[in-house]
């Protein structure tokens, strides 16, 4: 933070010092050079084309249930239709979420519960509870949304909470897991 005023100022002494003995063509080419290399230390601005040809990673994923399904106590709930997986982070056949990456994720889930009934879950991480759902009975939707830390193999998924339950869906997706990377 302090590297480049610093810099500035040791430059800023020795234009002062050269000042009294160059000419203003000289002058003005030190003061172009001086540009350029603070200019190459800040990096290039929003308005000059970058010249990184590196490709940004993309890790997002979106799964939901189809169907109605119970689920027993402290069983993980398996989102099975896969609509977006960049990163092959979520693996349906085990409804967990692996970070390829370490970095900020948000991360949100909606569950429904059945008519007349309820469905209590956990948005979990490591086999930690973060937040919970709790929605109420009889066709209601409990949802969920944070920004986790993750390291590189940090698991998220949904864990059902109580005794066997249903959790509810059908061909309008009703329950739903997503998350993506803010940044690394």
């Amino acid at each position: 933070m302090f590297r480049i005023p610093v810099f500035a100022l040791m430059i800023w002494a020795q234009i002062v010092t050269v000042d009294t003995t160059c000419d203003s063509e000289l002058k003005n080419v030190l003061y172009q050079d001086i540009l350029n290399m603070l200019m190459k230390m800040k990096g290039p601005s929003s308005a000059e084309p970058s010249t990184c040809n590196c490709k940004k990673i993309v890790i997002a994923f979106t799964a939901s249930l189809s169907a109605a399904k119970s689920i027993g106590i402290n069983e993980v709930v398996k989102f099975d239709k896969v609509w977006t997986n960049e990163g092959n982070g979520y693996h349906s056949n085990s409804g967990v979420f692996t970070a390829p990456k370490t970095g900020f994720y948000q991360i949100s889930a909606t569950i429904m519960s059945p008519n007349g009934k309820y469905f209590h879950s956990y948005l979990m991480k490591n086999n930690k509870q973060t937040v919970g759902m709790y929605p109420g009975q009889g066709h209601h939707t409990g949802a969920a949304n944070i920004v986790l830390k993750l390291k590189k193999g940090d698991r998220v998924y949904i864990r059902h909470a109580s005794n066997i339950e249903s959790i509810y869906s059908d061909s309008n997706h009703y329950s739903m897991f997503s998350g993506f990377l803010i940044s690394e």
